[in-house]
């Protein structure tokens, strides 16, 4: 079953905030909607965008060290490791720590942002034939620096990697033995899907928005396989015009908060119109994945194309990350 249905409507940067901390995550409560850098400040996204990248959450890094010579030690440590656990006849394995320095602006200029990659050289070819099987990501990016109490630490919450799923199990494993550190995807669950799209529609740059064209919100339906899905597209300017109408407009932009409760008012508008239209109740189903004008996000994958788009998702994900792992403060 894959129903797909589409309607139309009637007529400073800041940090996110929530609610106080419980044994479980915290539920987010507010995005300023004003995060976003402005596109002639954005320098150095666009080697994130147009790839598929698997999401990750990473606990504080101990004993790592950014200079040239660590690296080096880190790099063949990496790839040492990677031969033994995935040992090939044919195969000669390469791996690289670097500063990625082409990502200039940061919302943490102090933040680095450390890429991993992992090179295997196949032999019986001539020359050799080299692919990469691993490249990560580490980075932080979120608007508020929270200083780390723990001694010889780093705080990098958001990993994006893209890779062989041997080879990225046996690269974090690796990892997390050499820096002491945890590493567990980070997927978007429903609650996630129904803040994103409400934020990616409303991105504008140039008062002119940045996506416009056809939404499609992908449910899945309680005790039925996975493979049966409703499919539901919006345009997004309809999808604006609702929203604006909830949060309210200023200067023909929506407000620069963006609430639960506006949020939450906003599914529940779309519900009861497709309840109307096709007499069907989306409020029983779940929300798995989401697809726009070149963003596409499900679970713990994403593929974006616009770099203010990118740098939105990784504000999120990066505000998700911390959440899990670095939450509570430990002095020593």
């Amino acid at each position: 079953m894959s129903d797909s249905i589409s309607i139309s409507t009637p007529d400073s940067r800041g940090s996110a905030m929530y609610t106080p901390r419980t044994p479980r995550m915290r539920q987010r409560q507010r995005f300023d909607l004003s995060m976003w850098i402005e596109e002639d400040e954005i320098d150095g996204l666009e080697g994130l965008v147009a790839q598929t990248w698997n999401i990750y959450a990473v606990s504080a890094l101990f004993g790592i060290k950014q200079d040239d010579v660590h690296f080096k030690l880190y790099s063949k440590k990496l790839r040492e490791e990677i031969a033994s656990t995935l040992s090939r006849e044919d195969v000669t394995y390469d791996a690289k720590f670097s500063i990625m320095e082409d990502i200039t602006s940061k919302p943490n200029s102090e933040d680095p942002v450390i890429k991993i990659e992992v090179i295997a050289k196949i032999h019986g070819h001539e020359n050799g034939v080299e692919k990469s099987i691993y490249k990560g990501v580490l980075l932080s990016w979120s608007l508020t620096r929270t200083s780390l109490n723990i001694q010889n630490s780093i705080r990098l919450p958001l990993l994006l990697c893209r890779g062989t799923r041997s080879c990225m199990d046996a690269v974090h494993t690796i990892i997390g033995r050499m820096f002491d550190c945890l590493i567990v995807t980070l997927p978007a669950n429903e609650d996630d899907l129904c803040w994103l799209v409400p934020i990616i529609i409303t991105a504008t740059n140039e008062d002119k928005p940045i996506i416009f064209g056809e939404v499609q919100m992908e449910y899945t339906v309680p005790e039925l396989p996975i493979t049966d899905i409703i499919k539901v597209k919006y345009h997004s300017s309809d999808l604006k015009e609702i929203l604006s109408a909830i949060v309210g407009d200023r200067n023909d932009r929506v407000n620069v908060f963006l609430d639960y409760e506006h949020m939450e008012m906003f599914h529940k508008v779309l519900h009861e119109q497709m309840l109307m239209a096709g007499d069907l109740q989306l409020g029983l189903c779940t929300l798995r994945r989401i697809n726009l004008p070149g963003i596409t996000i499900m679970e713990n994958r994403m593929k974006v194309t616009n770099v203010e788009i990118m740098n939105n998702i990784l504000l999120y994900f990066s505000d998700k990350a911390l959440d899990i792992f670095h939450t509570v403060h430990i002095d020593i």
